[in-house]
C-alpha cells in the first residue's frame, strides 16, 4: 500500500470515529415553545371543511396547518422560525357564549398554558335553531346575558393566563352572509334547520313576518350584533393591553357565496378560513402584538418543523353560518368573502408548519377530532438575535405599466427572507412562493378592481421576525 493510500485510510478512519463520537456534549439552549390556544364555534373547528358536516381543524383559521389557509398559528411560526409553535383547538361546535368560562377552565386545569388565546364566538347566539324566546319573542340570546358572560369568559382567560395574548373577533356578519346564499341552496337549508330566525325576519316559531314586523324582526337582529361587538370590545379593554380587539373588523366583512361552504350553505368554507385569518391577523404584515412575541427569541439557524398533507378529522355534524367578505386591494384583487358564524367542536392539537425559504422537508400532521384537544408544533435552534430589517424591491410589473387579467407579481429579497406579502394600498394581495431562482412570485386577477391607478408594495419578513417594505410602484389596470 501506498504511503498516500496508507494516509487516506487513516484519516478516513478519525473520521468515521469522530462522527461516531460526535453527539454533542452541549447544544445551544432550543428557545422556549410559543402556545395558542383557541375558543369559539364550529367556525374555529373548520366544520365542514374537509367535505362532509363534521369538524375539520387542520383548516380553522387559527389553529390550522393547513398551507390554503394561513391561520394565525401559521404566521406565527413564521415570525418565529427559530421556537417550536404549538396550537390547541378548544373550540366547541354550537358553543354560545355562556359556555366559554367553563371551557376557558377545563383547559387550565388540564394544563394548558398558551402564550396566545383567541376568542370568536357570537354566532350561535344570533343563529341557533335550539335558542327560544326571550322576553322580547326574538331567538336570541339577549344583549344583558350575552354581555355578562363576555365580562365572564376574558376576566377567566386573563386570571387563569395573566400574561398570554388574547386575540378577540368581532361577531361574522350573519345578515350579509343571509343575502348572499338566501337565492341559492340557503333559501331552503336555513329555513328547514332554523338558523338565524331573527335574521331572516322571522319570530321563534320560524314564521317569517311580513311588512313593519318583518322591517322590526331583521332591525333587532342587526342591532343585537352591535350589541354583542359593544359587549365584546368593553369586555376585553376591561383586560387592559394583553387583550386585543379586532375593532369590530370582522362584522364589517360582508359575505359572499365564494367563502360559504357547498356542504350546508352556512359554514365558511377553506377560503372563508382564510379570509378570517386574515382579517384577524390585521392589515399588517406583523401587528404590534405578534411583534411583541418575537422580542428576544432566539432564532438562528431555523429548523423548520416536520408537518405533513391534512388529514380531515372525524366528521361531527354541526350548525353554524359564515362571515363577510373582506373588500379586495386595488391593483391585484383579493378574494371577497367571509367567514360565516357557528359552533365547533373539540379541542384538536395541531402542529403548525413552518414555512423556511431554504427549501425543507415539510408534513403536516392533521389534528385528530376528539374530546382531547390537538396539537401543532414547529421547532427552530436557538441563537443570537437578529435585527436587521430584510430589503425587497418589486421586479414586476414595472412601475408606470398597465396591467390586466391575471398578473405576476414578483419581488426580490435577501437570502434569509422567510415570507413574502404582496399588498395594495393596504390590502393584502396574498403570499408569494419562493421560486427557484431565488425570487418572489404571486400571480393574481384584476378582476374586480377600478380601472385606474395604484400602488403595489412587497413586504418580506426574515427568519429572525423583521420586516422590510419596498418602494412602492404605481401600475395602472386597464
Amino acid at each position: 500500500m501506498s504511503l498516500r493510500s496508507r494516509l487516506s485510510t487513516v484519516a478516513l478512519a478519525a473520521l468515521l470515529l469522530a462522527g461516531g463520537a460526535a453527539a454533542p456534549s452541549a447544544t445551544a439552549a432550543e428557545a422556549p415553545a410559543l402556545s395558542v390556544a383557541s375558543f369559539g364555534d364550529s367556525i374555529t373547528r373548520a366544520a365542514t371543511t374537509c367535505g362532509g358536516r363534521g369538524d375539520c381543524p387542520v383548516n380553522s383559521w387559527a389553529t390550522g396547518s393547513a398551507p390554503a389557509v394561513h391561520s394565525v398559528a401559521t404566521r406565527l411560526q413564521e415570525l418565529n422560525p427559530g421556537r417550536t409553535v404549538t396550537s390547541t383547538n378548544y373550540a366547541k361546535s354550537g358553543s354560545r357564549i355562556a359556555g366559554v368560562a367553563s371551557a376557558v377552565s377545563a383547559a387550565a386545569a388540564a394544563g394548558a398554558r398558551p402564550d396566545v388565546v383567541t376568542l370568536l364566538i357570537g354566532g350561535n347566539d344570533l343563529c341557533h335553531p335550539d335558542l327560544r324566546a326571550a322576553a322580547d319573542g326574538y331567538a336570541m340570546t339577549p344583549a344583558d346575558a350575552f354581555a355578562a358572560s363576555a365580562t365572564s369568559a376574558l376576566q377567566r382567560i386573563r386570571s387563569a393566563w395573566p400574561e398570554a395574548t388574547v386575540l378577540v373577533g368581532s361577531v361574522p356578519d350573519v345578515a350579509s352572509e343571509w343575502a348572499a346564499v338566501q337565492t341559492g341552496a340557503g333559501a331552503r337549508t336555513w329555513p328547514s334547520a332554523k338558523l338565524c330566525r331573527t335574521t331572516r325576519g322571522a319570530l321563534a316559531d320560524n314564521v317569517v313576518q311580513t311588512g313593519d314586523a318583518f322591517t322590526s324582526t331583521v332591525a333587532a337582529a342587526a342591532e343585537r350584533t352591535r350589541q354583542y361587538d359593544d359587549a365584546l370590545a368593553s369586555a376585553c379593554a376591561a383586560e387592559g393591553p394583553h387583550c386585543v380587539w379586532d375593532g369590530g373588523a370582522l362584522s364589517r366583512t360582508e359575505i359572499s357565496p365564494e367563502i360559504v361552504s357547498s356542504v350546508d350553505s352556512f359554514h365558511p368554507n377553506v377560503q372563508g378560513q382564510a379570509l378570517i385569518a386574515r382579517v384577524l391577523w390585521g392589515p399588517e404584515a406583523v401587528p404590534a402584538w405578534a411583534a411583541r412575541l418575537t422580542q428576544g427569541a432566539p432564532v438562528s439557524p431555523p429548523v423548520p418543523a416536520v408537518t405533513g398533507a391534512p388529514v380531515p378529522t372525524t366528521p361531527t355534524p354541526t350548525t353554524t353560518p359564515a362571515p363577510r367578505t373582506t373588500p379586495s386591494s386595488k391593483t391585484t384583487p383579493a378574494p371577497k368573502a367571509a367567514p360565516a358564524p357557528a359552533g365547533a367542536r373539540r379541542a384538536t392539537k395541531t402542529v403548525t408548519p413552518a414555512r423556511p425559504t431554504t427549501p425543507a422537508p415539510a408534513a403536516t400532521r392533521a389534528p385528530a377530532s376528539g374530546s382531547t384537544p390537538s396539537t401543532t408544533t414547529s421547532r427552530g435552534l436557538a441563537g443570537t438575535k437578529d435585527t436587521t430589517a430584510p430589503t425587497v424591491r418589486i421586479t414586476g410589473p414595472v412601475a408606470g405599466g398597465s396591467v390586466s387579467g391575471n398578473v405576476a407579481l414578483a419581488a426580490v429579497s435577501d437570502d434569509d427572507t422567510a415570507s413574502l406579502v404582496f399588498s395594495s394600498e393596504g390590502r393584502r394581495l396574498g403570499s408569494a412562493k419562493h421560486a427557484a431562482n431565488g425570487g418572489w412570485t404571486l400571480t393574481v386577477s384584476t378582476r374586480g378592481f377600478p380601472k385606474g391607478e395604484h400602488d403595489l408594495v412587497a413586504t418580506a419578513t426574515d427568519r429572525s421576525g423583521n420586516t422590510g417594505t419596498s418602494a412602492p410602484v404605481t401600475v395602472t389596470v386597464r
